[in-house]
C-alpha cells in the first residue's frame, strides 16, 4: 500500500498544475514591482552614486548596468537631487580642466 501511494504521489507532481487568474498574476507582479523599487535603500544609492554618474558620464548606458539605481532616482526625489548636483558637479569640474 505505500508503495502505491508513492507512485501516486510522484505521478501527481507531474500533472498540470491549474491554471492561475489574471488577477492573481496581476497582483504578483504589483508585489514585485515594489519589492523591486523597494530592493535599494538611499544608503545603497548614496554609496553607488559616483560610480553611477561617472558611468553615464563615460557612456556606459548606466540604466542597463545598474537598473535598481536608475528605477529608485526615479521615485525618490532626495536621491534624484542628489544625483543631479553630482552630475553638476562632475560636468563643470571636467568643463574647467579642459579650459
Amino acid at each position: 500500500m505505500k508503495i502505491r501511494n508513492l507512485i501516486q504521489q510522484i505521478r501527481s507532481r507531474f500533472d498540470p498544475q491549474p491554471q492561475m487568474t489574471d488577477e492573481v498574476v496581476v497582483k504578483f507582479l504589483n508585489v514585485l514591482e515594489q519589492a523591486r523599487a523597494e530592493d535599494c535603500s538611499c544608503t545603497d544609492i548614496y554609496a553607488r552614486l559616483d560610480e553611477f554618474v561617472e558611468n553615464e558620464l563615460k557612456g556606459v548606458d548606466a540604466e542597463k548596468v545598474a537598473p535598481l539605481i536608475r528605477e529608485h532616482l526615479d521615485i525618490c526625489n532626495e536621491c534624484c537631487e542628489e544625483y543631479e548636483a553630482l552630475l553638476s558637479v562632475i560636468e563643470h569640474t571636467k568643463e574647467d580642466s579642459k579650459n
